[in-house]
């Protein structure tokens, strides 16, 4: 999730992974649109809590957007993983921000503030120099690298 310091390892940029407020259909109707960044103050949001990955140094950026000050937005649930933060938004409990990749497949959650840009996160492919001519890691990276160039977010 983040370029690696190591320079004796080979790597090479995946791709970049951008971030995007989304809500649930269901919560959306009963709580309303927002049009704006400040319409984002009257809603509920879900984030990451305490223990959060390393390489995500913005994971509640959500609840700073569009403010002018350095007050965040109230949370009304907190989460550890990606994977929960997902179920809960798709479940109506508020609105959350989400990798593109994770949604794109579920028809259930709306990009709220399609303009508005969460942070970007880069993936990357690495590995030690001494498996550079290994038939099966050079097999798995040109699988990876094709399924990455299919990817349409």
């Amino acid at each position: 999730m983040r370029q690696p310091t190591q320079l004796s390892y080979i790597q090479k940029k995946l791709i970049d992974i951008n971030y995007h407020i989304y809500g649930s259909a269901k919560y959306l109707e009963e709580n309303g649109y927002p049009n704006t960044v400040k319409d984002l103050d009257k809603h509920k949001f879900i984030v990451y809590g305490k223990g959060t990955p390393s390489p995500l140094s913005q994971t509640d950026w959500i609840l700073k957007v569009g403010k002018k000050d350095s007050t965040k937005r109230k949370s009304v649930m907190r989460v550890n993983n990606i994977y929960s933060l997902l179920l809960a938004a798709e479940s109506g409990v508020g609105l959350a921000a989400l990798p593109d990749y994770m949604v794109q497949e579920k028809s259930t959650l709306i990009k709220v503030l399609p303009n508005v840009d969460g942070p970007k996160y880069e993936a990357h492919f690495v590995y030690p120099q001494s498996l550079k001519n290994v038939a099966r890691v050079k097999s798995f990276r040109d699988f990876i690298f094709d399924k990455v160039n299919e990817w349409r977010f």
